[in-house]
């Protein structure tokens, strides 16, 4: 069980800073860091405290297909953030039970298993590692075994179908208690049986977003700017009556998660969850590896087996995982069309790659997909899709910033508005930086950072990946410019002056 700490002790470990202070708009008040660390660390503020409903809204985005296959279907997963003090809340008790977790994996050797949401030392290099660590991790395990098969399966509706017993469960072996203390239980509680709203029909409540006129025609969308809106979007007497339905006129818009499973995905708790959760599946899986010679690893929701041997040895792990997955939620399956099994051999001393099984909806060329990237044996690449939506946000972008060009210049014309517009300021913002310094925040980087990083990371094998993103520039600026042109034919004729 946690002993009671004063905040002078703990502040090295759980301070605040201003970094973490977080600035969107939701229905509470921004806190000064003075009053997050009162809260925070005060159990029974904690106890106490009346948790806000969660903002709801869905990310979406259209998977790859190569050039020669059918559109597939957008795909779309909720996301789920929580107000101001509320996430503050979470993030603290997220970094109390983190302490625990850790020590635990220490204690069962399998620190390196679960490698998701996790700060991972690289061995005597300093900083920690990313996906691109973790997928040169895994090839060079493949290349160690030589004659192996890669084994990649992946946990349906993962974060959704979370069973609340077992998280409870685990949540109290942690701390090393029967019960959980009240102020664990509210957190436990909010994140369990936690309240939402959709975002959308928030901002249309409140005011801030419905039928507003763009070139003529009236279409959905917010009324004010988003960097306008205000942090607090209402008052409390506001939240009870139009939110919750105190107001007559006003039906509550508050969803609850009824299920006994399910957790937010967004919330800063929701990813030790995540990962605390299948603590022994990890166990179970890394014995299984280990007793066969080869490595298991799990990043959240994807699981790796790489094993010696061929496809008789890769259908019985999959098999072992499927069968051992049932053991831990009601809920938990292995989703059977995202099973990927590829098998190496190596043949005149250079691996040679073929596929066993392969995910229907996004069919890999010549290599075996683990985090972003693909291996076949010889080289490493940057995944196909990832480059395909690297081009999307980058067309998206242009899209965005041509029409805002047009509509602050009213008085140019499409020429001149292409002449005018920054094509190095908006390039800097997904490309390459005069004298761009690569370091540790992964934050900081721009998608060529990434793709210097990753090629740097692989050495000689990943001498391909820069050169995966060659004509970027000729398709930044025909994206912008086409924008352009097309924002400038919507918009009125600006008005001729008098001779």
């Amino acid at each position: 069980m946690l002993r009671p700490h004063s905040w002078r002790a703990m502040q090295d470990e759980f301070d605040f800073t201003t970094k973490d202070l977080k600035h969107y708009p939701h229905f509470d008040a921004p806190l000064s860091l003075r009053e997050i660390r009162r809260l925070v660390t005060s159990p029974e503020r904690v106890a106490a405290n009346s948790f806000y409903p969660f903002f709801l809204y869905e990310e979406s985005w259209q998977p790859y297909r190569s050039a020669d296959a059918a559109k597939p279907d957008k795909k779309t997963r909720p996301i789920r953030y929580g107000a101001r003090r509320d996430a503050y809340i979470f993030a603290f008790y997220r970094r109390k039970l983190s302490r625990l977790y850790e020590a635990r994996l220490r204690t069962l050797g399998i620190e390196d298993c679960p490698i998701a949401y996790r700060q991972v030392s690289k061995s005597g290099l300093g900083g920690g590692k990313c996906n691109i660590d973790f997928a040169k991790d895994a090839f060079d395990e493949i290349d160690r075994l030589g004659d192996c098969v890669a084994v990649a399966l992946d946990i349906k509706g993962y974060f959704e179908n979370l069973d609340h017993r077992r998280i409870k469960q685990i949540w109290c072996d942690l701390l090393g208690v029967a019960e959980l203390p009240p102020d664990h239980y509210a957190v436990f509680k909010n994140i369990t049986k936690y309240h939402f709203v959709d975002q959308r029909t928030t901002y249309r409540r409140l005011g801030y977003f419905g039928l507003r006129e763009r070139n003529g025609e009236m279409i959905d969308g917010f009324l004010r700017p988003y960097r306008d809106m205000p942090k607090q979007l209402c008052s409390n007497a506001d939240f009870r009556a139009k939110i919750c339905g105190g107001d007559p006129a006003y039906p509550s818009i508050i969803k609850k998660n009824d299920k006994p499973h399910g957790v937010p995905q967004g919330a800063p708790i929701s990813d030790l969850i995540a990962n605390f959760y299948l603590l022994e599946f990890d166990v179970v899986m890394a014995a299984y590896a280990r007793a066969r010679g080869g490595r298991y690893m799990r990043y959240s929701d994807d699981i790796l087996l790489i094993l010696p041997g061929g496809a008789s040895e890769a259908s019985a792990a999959v098999a072992f995982a499927t069968a051992e997955m049932l053991n831990h939620g009601p809920e938990l399956r292995i989703k059977d069309s995202k099973t990927c099994v590829a098998q190496f051999e190596r043949v005149a001393g250079a691996l040679r790659f073929q596929h066993l099984a392969q995910r229907p909806d996004e069919p890999a060329k010549n290599g075996f997909e683990y985090l972003g990237f693909r291996y076949d044996g010889r080289c490493v690449y940057v995944r196909d899709s990832t480059i395909s939506r690297f081009f999307g946000k980058v067309a998206g972008a242009a899209k965005r910033d041509g029409r805002r060009h047009v509509e602050a210049n009213p008085a140019m014309d499409a020429g001149d508005l292409i002449r005018a517009f920054d094509f190095s300021l908006f390039s800097q913002r997904f490309s390459r930086v005069k004298k761009e310094k690569l370091t540790d925040d992964y934050r900081s980087w721009t998608f060529y950072s990434y793709l210097k990083r990753s090629a740097e990371a692989f050495g000689p094998k990943g001498d391909r990946i820069l050169k995966q993103a060659r004509g970027f520039d000729d398709f930044m600026k025909a994206r912008v410019s086409g924008a352009i042109v097309t924002a400038a034919a919507k918009r009125k004729a600006p008005a001729k002056t008098a001779a």
